[in-house]
């Protein structure tokens, strides 16, 4: 009787093995696709995306199963040790080691989505919301401002010009810049720094590409560019993401089409999107400091076409943690940057943890390297 228990336990064990390592060989060709998903254009393939977006759940789901199997005493555990090393470059973007550098008299740059004033948790009117974005601004004493999504009017009776001359003399930013002709992503720029608009030859000067950009005089501190964009986003609601749970069967795999149909849409547009943002640029010789909503993660296309034009993801540099900067119902997600070509030297990198906005602000000291005039 003894020994038929202890071969039912030993078959038991055998069946949940087999199963965990199913489970460890998912988790290996998931995290094998999220890694090289940067590398394959939504153009191609589509569905590469998906897992780029997802690393942090696969990553944790690949720790999981891993500790199950150890907890197994099962050899199999070699299958997710692999899927976690091959990680690692993921780790790298995702996750900052960035050492802050102290040093004074740097530049200060805040990049904000501010969701057209619309707060995420619907707790305040446009004003209130206004007025708190005013004080974050007023505490965090950024040199330069880049705002997405002020694409309205926060007062009744105005216009978003008129809002924004309200905001630029309250704030006390002498200087602003925005979208005349097209107000893509409610782009807008604030600075205490002199601005010029870029030349008419390119992309940007044409203001026929994803956001805006200038050229900032800083005095002694030096010249240099700031491109303010913002992508497409994959305009996907709360709601949506909340009904997931509850939804009936019929109608949840309806939502399920209607996310994944929007999911798709997005990263295709954005490989699109991310190509005029490079080649719209001025060719000059100059620090140039590219920041905004890029609604994409680390592992992604998008991403990986910043590092090849030449752009250091400050974060990653002087950072610490993951900083996720979506502040909606989808945790871990980093999708707005702060990018820096070799002119650009980061000292300090924070994300501001302020329920305002679906996204929080974040924010660059940095140092001009280089001040070749273009």
């Amino acid at each position: 009787m003894v020994k038929m228990q202890r071969n039912q336990r030993s078959v038991l064990g055998k069946i949940v093995v087999a199963l965990l390592t199913l489970l460890a060989l998912v988790g290996l060709a998931a995290m094998t696709m999220s890694v090289i998903s940067c590398f394959i254009s939504p153009k191609r393939f589509v569905w590469a995306s998906f897992f780029g977006l997802a690393f942090w759940e696969i990553f944790f789901y690949n720790c999981f199963v891993l500790v199950l199997l150890v907890l197994m005493w099962s050899k199999k555990a070699w299958i997710s040790v692999i899927a976690l090393l091959i990680a690692i470059p993921g780790l790298g973007k995702s996750y900052a080691f960035g050492s802050p550098v102290e040093e004074t008299d740097g530049i200060r740059l805040m990049s904000y989505n501010i969701h057209n004033f619309d707060h995420v948790d619907g707790r305040s009117t446009k004003v209130e919301f206004v007025n708190e974005v005013l004080a974050e601004v007023g505490q965090q004493s950024p040199d330069v401002v880049c705002f997405q999504e002020f694409s309205r009017s926060f007062k009744e009776g105005s216009t978003r010009q008129q809002c924004i001359e309200m905001f630029a003399q309250t704030a006390g930013y002498p200087y602003v810049y925005y979208n005349l002709k097209r107000n893509y992503g409610g782009n807008v720029i604030f600075s205490r720094y002199p601005l010029q608009k870029v030349a008419d030859d390119t992309g940007f000067g044409k203001e026929n590409t994803y956001g805006v950009m200038v050229s900032v005089d800083a005095g002694e501190k030096g010249k240099f560019y700031v491109a303010n964009v913002h992508l497409l986003s994959y305009s996907i609601t709360d709601e949506e993401i909340g009904s997931l749970p509850e939804v009936m069967s019929e109608e949840l795999d309806t939502v399920r089409k209607t996310i994944v149909k929007k999911l798709q849409t997005a990263f295709v547009r954005r490989s699109d999107e991310i190509k005029d943002v490079i080649e719209g640029m001025p060719e000059v010789d100059a620090p140039i400091i590219v920041c905004g909503d890029f609604n994409d993660a680390p592992l992604s296309y998008t991403y990986r076409q910043m590092k090849k034009a030449g752009f250091n993801d400050t974060f990653v540099k002087v950072g610490k943690g993951i900083k996720p900067t979506y502040g909606g119902k989808l945790p871990l997600l980093r999708i707005d940057y702060i990018w820096g070509n070799d002119g650009v030297k980061p000292l300090q990198f924070n994300c501001i943890k302020k329920k305002l906005s679906d996204h929080y602000p974040v924010i660059l000291d940095f140092k001009i390297e280089q001040n070749n005039e273009s």
